[in-house]
């Protein structure tokens, strides 16, 4: 390529930067806040394991509220069509 075709290049490259920067002082502004939060290994206030009773209360609603389970009281579920 030529110098004074790089050159041309340059000036036409420098006019739409230009011109773009231009219209873009136009543009209105809005200011915005953006929050960002570090916490790892969030844990319980008291510290304290689930008993086994309020464990076994979840159990029991939960197997209530699911569509369909075993004889041993395991999670059936239907796999989605588009995957066979």
């Amino acid at each position: 390529m030529t110098e004074k075709r790089k050159e041309k290049i340059r000036e036409s490259a420098e006019e739409i930067v230009d011109s773009f920067a231009e219209i873009a002082e136009d543009l209105p502004t809005q200011e915005e806040t953006y929050y960002q939060q570090d916490t790892l290994n969030v844990l319980r206030s008291d510290g304290g394991p689930t008993s086994g009773k309020k464990l076994e209360d979840f159990r029991d609603k939960f197997l209530r509220v699911m569509p369909d389970s075993d004889e041993e009281g395991n999670l059936k579920v239907e796999v989605a069509k588009w995957t066979e």
